[in-house]
């Protein structure tokens, strides 16, 4: 498949079909736990139009590391690139000291996607990329 075909099939480039944000807390600091919280509550009023449309998806917070992620964070996650334009410009104004991985799901597979494919603000974190390998 040629880019050009590639770009008619995903509405980024290279093969990418969504991103993934997760932003990241430690649960034994209270005052990163409320940022965090504080942070999903916001995200949740600023874009409700699109997650009611269904642009975004918002998950759950997790208490516990999870996955490939090493401490505590929560997900939301998107498939078109006018979110894109958005929702990572104001991850970078608004994620305070929290870490945040932004990866892309892409046809080079999970791995990948989430160690030289990634974006990080914040700290970044040593991600638990052995199951990744087993999916590769």
């Amino acid at each position: 498949m040629s880019e050009t075909q590639e770009q008619e099939t995903s509405p980024f480039y290279g093969g990418i079909k969504s991103y993934d944000i997760h932003t990241y807390w430690n649960n034994n600091n209270k005052e990163e736990t409320e940022f965090a919280f504080n942070l999903r509550e916001q995200v949740l009023k600023d874009f409700a139009k699109e997650i009611e449309n269904g642009d975004i998806r918002i998950y759950k917070f997790w208490e516990k590391p999870i996955g490939p992620h090493p401490i505590n964070m929560w997900e939301l996650d998107f498939k078109s690139p006018e979110i894109f334009s958005v929702i990572v410009p104001y991850f970078q104004i608004h994620h305070g000291k929290l870490s945040v991985l932004i990866h892309p799901r892409s046809t080079q597979g999970a791995f990948r996607d989430h160690t030289a494919n990634a974006l990080w603000l914040g700290h970044k974190l040593r991600l638990d990329t052995e199951l990744l390998k087993k999916e590769a």
